[in-house]
């Protein structure tokens, strides 16, 4: 099955490997996937070009529905299908965002969100694991080394509740990580990010993790997407910031 999607969501997961996700003409949301290992980040380019990024409207062939809640969103495709079509303008990417909007977090998924530590879904609820939201105000952005690893989160209120989340959108990384290879600080890189956050509209992706080795059960909360108006890009992709492939 042949099915346009509207890309919102291109995340960062282990070992080079990728999640991708969109929405067809009726706003159903679907997440291509492959057999283990996944979807290597060398698969987003064609020609060294990219071909799946945000706002791109990207044609799948769509093999087979296989949801594992709350993550209904799966279909397994085949990689040869995909063919890039179009990207949106700036006005139809606010408008997408607009008409995906979730009214908060916690209207998202369809489960009782959990915290001790952080904030999750249990495995096996929920009716969907992908939603828009329009933070009433960011509250922090972090970026910072712990134990030999960078750190990417917002702290966000949503008009309900405040929320501290990891982001996974590559190219929130990537940029985060060219502006400290220009030689900015991290604090420095988390201020303009937050003033940038608070003074545009913004639209946060919000998706909900695997279950891992220590917590098999929990789905963690994560932020796929940060999207803003005007574009804190300026329309860029993940691909204009990312570093050189080994």
């Amino acid at each position: 099955m042949k099915k346009e999607l509207v890309i919102t969501d291109v995340t960062r997961m282990q070992e080079g490997r990728v999640c991708v996700a969109g929405y067809d003409r009726k706003k159903m949301c679907v997440r291509p996937t492959l057999p283990p290992p996944g979807i290597h980040e060398t698969s987003l380019y064609s020609k060294g070009k990219p071909l799946i990024f945000p706002f791109a409207v990207v044609e799948f062939d769509l093999l087979e529905h296989v949801p594992e809640p709350p993550h209904t969103e799966d279909w397994r495709y085949d990689p040869r299908s995909v063919r890039l079509i179009k990207q949106l303008s700036e006005k139809e990417k606010q408008d997408t965002l607009k008409r995906l909007c979730n009214e908060d977090v916690a209207s998202i998924f369809g489960a009782q969100i959990y915290s001790d530590p952080g904030y999750y879904v249990l495995n096996g609820e929920g009716v969907r694991s992908l939603g828009t939201i329009h933070p009433r105000h960011v509250l922090e952005v972090v970026y910072e080394k712990l134990d030999d690893a960078w750190k990417y989160r917002l702290k966000f209120d949503d008009g309900e509740a405040s929320y501290r989340l990891t982001v996974t959108d590559l190219a929130w990384r990537y940029y985060c990580d060219a502006q400290r290879g220009i030689g900015k600080s991290p604090d420095e890189i988390a201020t303009e990010l937050l003033d940038r956050l608070n003074a545009s509209q913004t639209y946060l992706r919000i998706g909900l993790a695997r279950g891992w080795s220590k917590f098999p059960e929990r789905c963690y909360l994560q932020i796929t997407g940060v999207y803003t108006f005007p574009d804190y890009l300026a329309g860029r992709t993940f691909a204009d910031f990312s570093p050189p492939q080994k």
